[in-house]
C-alpha cells in the first residue's frame, strides 16, 4: 500500500465493523448507561475504564487517555502497525485497496482520532425537548425590526422565529446534530439592553456546549447539493442571504470561534468547501486556528471587509451581509482562501 488511501473509503471500512461486537470477541463488557465498560489490559485497572460507546462506535480509556476507533483498537490492543491495521480491516470488510494509497490518510486519521477521543471524554448529557415546548411557549408573530432589515416574513417563518412576548425577544429554537430540539435562543428587541443590564442573547435550557450549528436541520440538503458551505456567526446574516433568494447553503455557528465538535460536524458533510463569514471584529488568524484541520481536506475561504479607505462595511456594520446584497456579493468574490 503506497500512496495515499482516500479518507472516505477509511472511514467507510470503520462503519461497517461494529467495534462492540469485534472488541467482545476477546474482551468482557459490562452495561453502564449507554456505554460499556471493561478492564484495560494495558495497566492495572480495578474500576474498569476500558469504554466503548456503540452509538458512536469509538473507544477511549480514561486511564490511560488513548482512544479512536476501530484502526486505533487494532494498534493499541493488536499492536498492529497503521498499515497492518488498515490491511487487516481491507480484508475483513472485503474492500479492495491496491490501487489506493496511505500517506495523507494517516495525519487525517490522527486528527479525527483526537477528535473522537474528545467527544467519547466529553459526550454532552442534555435534555431533549418535545416540539410542543416551542409551540406552546413562544407566539408566532414576525419581529418587524428584522422585516425592516430586509429579511422576509415567509424566510422567517421557515426557519421559525418566534417572539417571546414576556421578556420582549426575538426567538429561535436549536436542534441538535441529529435535528432533536434541544433549546431555545433569544435575542433581546431592547435597543438600550446595555443600559438596562439584559443580556443581548439568552438560553432558555441549558445548551451545556455548542456542539451543533443553527440552520443544519433546513439546510443539510441543500449545502450537500451544493457541494459548499458558509458558516455565519449569527442566525441573522443567513435569514439575510436567503431573503436575497441567494440560495440556503449556510450555517450558523452561534459563536466567533469553531469548535473541535463542529469542526468533526463540517468534516462529517464532505463538501469540498468551506467560507467562514464570521463578524469584523473576528481576526483572520483566529479563523485560520480553528480551521486548521479543516483545511487540511478541503478548501476554506475566509469573507474579511476591505482595509482603510478601501472599506465596503460601514463603521457601524459588523457582518459581511448588514450592508445589503451587493456589498456581500462583492465581499463574497474577494474571499480569500486560508
Amino acid at each position: 500500500m503506497d500512496g495515499v488511501i482516500d479518507r472516505d473509503v477509511l472511514m467507510e471500512m470503520c462503519d461497517k465493523i461494529d467495534l462492540l461486537e469485534y472488541a467482545g470477541q476477546t474482551m468482557e463488557f459490562h452495561r453502564r448507561g449507554d456505554k460499556y465498560f471493561t478492564s484495560c489490559p494495558l495497566h492495572s485497572d480495578s474500576d474498569p475504564s476500558l469504554c466503548i460507546s456503540p452509538e458512536d462506535n469509538l473507544w477511549y480509556c480514561f486511564s490511560c487517555k488513548k482512544g479512536g476507533n476501530i484502526i486505533n483498537w487494532m494498534m493499541v490492543y493488536e499492536r498492529l502497525t497503521f498499515q497492518q491495521a488498515v490491511s487487516k480491516l481491507s480484508t475483513i470488510t472485503g474492500t479492495e485497496l491496491h490501487s489506493l494509497k496511505t500517506c495523507d490518510s494517516l495525519q487525517y486519521f490522527k486528527e479525527l482520532k483526537r477528535i473522537a477521543e474528545v467527544k467519547i471524554r466529553k459526550r454532552v448529557e442534555r435534555k431533549i425537548l418535545p416540539d410542543s415546548y416551542y409551540e406552546e411557549n413562544f407566539a408566532q408573530e414576525i419581529p418587524y425590526e428584522w422585516v425592516d432589515e430586509g429579511i422576509s416574513p415567509d424566510v422567517m417563518r421557515e426557519y421559525n422565529i418566534r417572539i417571546d412576548k414576556a421578556s420582549n425577544r426575538i426567538c429561535y429554537p436549536i436542534y441538535d446534530n441529529d435535528d432533536q430540539l434541544i433549546g431555545v435562543k433569544g435575542r433581546t428587541r431592547f435597543k438600550n439592553f446595555k443600559e438596562l443590564n439584559i443580556k443581548k442573547y439568552n438560553n432558555y435550557t441549558s445548551i451545556v456546549t455548542t456542539d451543533f450549528f443553527v440552520g443544519m436541520k433546513q439546510n443539510r440538503n441543500a449545502i450537500t447539493q451544493a457541494g459548499s458551505v458558509i458558516v455565519f456567526e449569527g442566525i441573522k446574516s443567513g435569514l439575510k442571504l436567503c431573503s436575497w433568494g441567494l440560495g440556503n447553503n449556510w450555517l450558523s455557528a452561534e459563536t466567533s470561534r469553531l469548535n473541535e465538535a463542529q469542526v468533526k460536524i463540517l468534516l462529517g458533510m464532505h463538501v469540498p468547501e468551506v467560507t467562514i463569514a464570521f463578524d469584523r471584529d473576528v481576526d483572520k488568524t483566529q479563523i485560520a486556528s480553528c480551521t486548521k484541520i479543516l483545511s487540511r481536506f478541503c478548501n476554506v475561504y475566509v469573507v474579511r471587509d476591505r482595509y482603510n479607505q478601501m472599506r465596503l462595511l460601514p463603521g457601524d456594520k459588523d457582518s459581511p451581509v448588514d450592508a445589503g446584497k451587493e456589498v456581500w456579493e462583492q465581499l463574497y468574490k474577494e474571499r480569500v482562501r486560508i
